[in-house]
């Protein structure tokens, strides 16, 4: 059978990766919280066209 071959990792590449997990779940986190707030009306808006009058009866 072939022997299985074992690397060593290092702490501070564990560190890394831990630190990126608990980054990517704090930021995850606050996208779901600002999700929970209704939406507010838009802050910039297009000029509205003038109402159009019917024809008058002629």
């Amino acid at each position: 059978m072939h022997e299985t071959e074992r690397r060593r990792v290092s702490l501070a590449g564990l560190g890394l990766i831990g630190a990126g997990a608990v980054l990517g779940l704090t930021l995850a986190g606050q996208g779901e919280r600002q999700d929970e707030k209704p939406a507010g009306p838009p802050t910039a808006t297009a000029p509205a066209d003038p109402p159009h009058s019917p024809p008058s009866p002629s």
